[in-house]
């Protein structure tokens, strides 16, 4: 499992050269280079939307926080393993 060198502190984006589209809550990217298609829930999406610009990932928690009814602990651990997954599959990178 990737993980992040900076933890909470490390800038997170998506990578541009995958397209998507949102069905409904879902956002659909497609990786045309591998032959992959993930689908993403109201969750990842919202994470999606929200790394269209290098952040941090302290930061991504903040707003994930305000939006939905999670506690800090529960948002950071979720969304670490969001964001891994989303790193293994090539789909965000650690941006400087």
């Amino acid at each position: 499992m990737e993980s992040f060198a900076g933890g909470a502190d490390t800038l997170v984006a998506r990578c541009e050269h995958l397209p998507f589209s949102r069905i409904d809550d879902s956002i659909i990217a497609i990786d045309r280079e591998q032959g992959y298609c993930f689908a993403m829930n109201l969750t990842s999406a919202r994470v999606w939307e929200l790394i269209s610009t290098p952040v941090r990932i302290s930061s991504l928690c903040d707003s994930l926080c305000a939006e939905f009814a999670v506690d800090p602990d529960t948002c950071r651990r979720d969304l670490l393993s969001i964001l891994t997954e989303m790193k293994e599959n090539g789909l965000v990178k650690e941006a400087n």
